[in-house]
């Protein structure tokens, strides 16, 4: 049997069409496809444990996992829209600093360094090329390398009280359950992030990077 879990994969569109890929090629293997959601729930919960589990990475969702079955609130309209806190909005927002001058002037420079930041290298990047989520994903590494100045501090503040009222809030109770978090975001900015839940009363629980490690335990006890 084969387990296929992915960004969008939710809705029976983007199934058929791996299946189309896979069994050809799998021909005696039974295939199963879910959303990314559930191996970063798998991963993170223990057998009937109740979670809010959010995947804070490239982009960011949110779940409640009552220990059985996956819910959801918030219908995913994209990067452009959504995502609050994920590398793609960081990014987005030291873009807009740098260019909106609002970002500091040592870090300014730095930035500018660091990154190709021509006007129209960025915006072929955001137009004109595939993936401009993923492309705006890796301006994130510079606000985690420089997470504990003031200007930084602000930003990230700011982006995850946006996902917490946009998303977590969404589930009654909020406060009840553990929380815990998949992605690079979340993982590199775990103080950060307690920080801010335990301000609005909030449990943090399990922060990981990448779900794989407890997604093969997972599947290792149900085999």
């Amino acid at each position: 049997k084969i387990y296929f879990y992915g960004a969008g994969c939710g809705t029976e569109p983007p199934k058929q069409l791996l299946l189309k890929v896979f069994n050809p090629i799998f021909t005696n293997a039974e295939i199963d496809i879910k959303e990314d959601t559930y191996a970063a729930i798998y991963s993170c919960c223990k057998p009937g444990e109740k979670a809010i589990v959010s995947i804070v990475g490239t982009g960011s969702n949110c779940s409640f996992f009552d220990g059985e079955k996956v819910h959801q609130k918030v219908i995913s309209l994209g990067y452009v829209l959504m995502d609050d806190a994920s590398g793609n909005y960081f990014g987005r927002q030291l873009l807009r600093d740098f260019y909106f001058n609002k970002m500091p002037k040592e870090l300014s420079i730095k930035f500018k360094n660091e990154f190709n930041l021509e006007p129209e290298i960025i915006k072929d990047f955001l137009y004109k090329k595939p993936n401009p989520n993923t492309y705006l994903a890796k301006f994130a590494k510079f606000l985690v390398e420089n997470k504990d100045l003031k200007y930084s501090k602000k930003l990230i503040k700011k982006g995850f009280n946006l996902f917490i009222e946009n998303q977590i809030y969404q589930f009654e109770n909020s406060n009840e359950f553990p929380l815990h978090f998949v992605g690079s975001i979340s993982f590199y900015l775990k103080k950060n992030l307690e920080k801010v839940l335990k301000s609005k009363g909030l449990k943090i629980g399990k922060v990981i990077k990448k779900p794989i490690e407890g997604l093969v335990l997972y599947h290792q006890s149900i085999a």
